[in-house]
C-alpha cells in the first residue's frame, strides 16, 4: 500500500474528529468527499476504448461531468484548455505537477483531470515514466506528490503507483496528503 494512512474510508474520517482535527472537521466530511469522487470513479472507463488525443480528454471528461461531477468544477472546460496535449505522459506529468505543487492555484481543479486520465490512459502510462518526464523538466518532487494525492482520493490506482518508490517523510504521507486531498475536493464547496 502506497499511503500509511490508508484509503479514504468513513473509519479514518470518523477517527480524525478528536482533538485538533475536530477544528477542521469540515475537511473530513466523508460523504461530501465521496460525492465528489464517485462521479470520476464512476463514469471513468477503467480501460480506454481509443488511444489517446486531445479531443478524447474532453469527450471523458463530458461523460464525468454528466456523471454529477458538481459544475464548480468547470471539468470540460479545463479539459478544453488541456485537449492541445497529444502526448498522453506529457500531459499527466503536467497535471501531477499542478496537483502536487502547493504553489500552484487550485482553481479550476485539476486533480479530476489528472485522476480521469490515469483511469483511462493507465494501461499505455508508466508511474516511473510520468515520474522521469518530471525530473528531467526538474519537478520530480511535486510530480511524485501530485500522483500520491490523486492515488490517496483513488485508492483503485495505488496499485498502478506501487511501482513508484514513496520518497515522502511520514509525516506528509500521513497528515499532509490526506489533508491536501480532502481540501483539494472540498474546494467547490468552500471557494
Amino acid at each position: 500500500m502506497i499511503l500509511s494512512s490508508g484509503p479514504l474510508t468513513e473509519t479514518h474520517i470518523r477517527r480524525s474528529s478528536r482533538g485538533f482535527f475536530g477544528r477542521i472537521s469540515p475537511v473530513w466530511n466523508s460523504n461530501q468527499i465521496l460525492k465528489h469522487v464517485h462521479p470520476i470513479r464512476s463514469r471513468a472507463r477503467k480501460i480506454a476504448r481509443s488511444p489517446f488525443m486531445g479531443n478524447s480528454v474532453v469527450a471523458a471528461s463530458l461523460r464525468i461531468q454528466q456523471g454529477g461531477l458538481p459544475p464548480g468544477y468547470r471539468l470540460s472546460d479545463t479539459a478544453r484548455e488541456f485537449a492541445v496535449f497529444q502526448d498522453c505522459e506529457q500531459l499527466a506529468t503536467i497535471l501531477a505537477s499542478r496537483v502536487g505543487d502547493a504553489k500552484v492555484a487550485p482553481n479550476p481543479p485539476l486533480w479530476p483531470l489528472l485522476a480521469m486520465i490515469l483511469f483511462e490512459w493507465r494501461e499505455v502510462l508508466s508511474a516511473k515514466d510520468i515520474l522521469v518526464r518530471g525530473a528531467a523538466m526538474g519537478l520530480q518532487e511535486v510530480v511524485r506528490r501530485g500522483l500520491i494525492i490523486v492515488s490517496y482520493l483513488f485508492p483503485e490506482l495505488q496499485e498502478w503507483l506501487a511501482e513508484l518508490p514513496l520518497g515522502i517523510p511520514l509525516w506528509e504521507r500521513a497528515l499532509a496528503v490526506p489533508l491536501t486531498a480532502r481540501k483539494l475536493v472540498l474546494l467547490e464547496k468552500t471557494g
